[in-house]
């Protein structure tokens, strides 16, 4: 199984604690989310939640959906902890499994099974390649009709807007957690799973999956480099 700083513990802790809450718009984003698969997907049996973190995106599904079964995947055990305490009320309808999802899909289930496939920020720190297949396998395993959406950190298109976001970015999580900009500024550069990020344009991304087959693909929202986007089985 991969290795990366999201097996810590603190880097865990504090991404639960100070980022996830503080992260810009996050309210607009499940809302879009949820109104996209709404508009294609009234019956939604079978959800699966890529990195699931704390089980965040699927619990919010399992509310609106609630005679569904979620699979959760989580290649951190630290979030594993996380996600089976957080949904210890939903443990009939859920399944949490630590795995590494950018090996292969098919372990996890079945081709033509699952209605919803949702991710949160975490596809961005598989390599690109790894990425486009990942969407492939993901298209395999969705029903005629499934949706895949993806609330994602995506690249900037210059480096000047790059900085921007930073910026931005930065002054959300200082009036988040009640902090100065120094002090959140430092945190932000010198964090440790700066490193697994790689990240790419959403747009190059939405072309990969139409070159794909999905339909309706397209990036549904976007602030500097958040954006949420995906696509539908045909």
């Amino acid at each position: 199984m991969e290795t990366t700083q999201w097996q810590r513990q603190d880097v865990t802790q504090h991404y639960l604690e100070q980022v996830r809450g503080g992260i810009p718009f996050g309210a607009e984003q499940i809302n879009v989310m949820l109104q996209v698969i709404q508009h294609f997907k009234q019956d939604v049996q079978q959800i699966m939640d890529l990195g699931c973190g704390n089980g965040f995106l699927g619990k919010v599904l399992l509310d609106t959906y609630p005679n569904a079964q979620a699979l959760f995947i989580d290649h951190s055990e630290p979030m594993v902890e996380q996600v089976k305490e957080y949904l210890a009320a939903y443990k009939n309808q859920s399944t949490v499994i630590q795995g590494d999802f950018s090996e292969s899909l098919s372990t996890f289930a079945e081709p033509d099974s699952v209605d919803c496939v949702v991710s949160g920020f975490a596809i961005h720190h598989l390599p690109h390649d790894k990425k486009k297949k990942l969407y492939a396998e993901i298209y395999t395993l969705l029903k005629d009709g499934g949706i895949f959406i993806n609330i994602e950190h995506t690249a900037s298109a210059t480096t000047k807007l790059e900085n921007l976001y930073d910026e931005q970015f930065v002054q959300h999580l200082a009036n988040y957690n009640q902090k100065s900009i120094e002090e959140v500024t430092k945190e932000y550069y010198s964090r440790p799973d700066k490193e697994d990020n790689i990240l790419e344009r959403v747009d190059i991304q939405v072309n990969w999956l139409r070159e794909m087959g999905y339909q309706h693909a397209d990036c549904y929202f976007k602030w500097f480099e958040l954006s949420v986007f995906g696509g539908i089985k045909k």
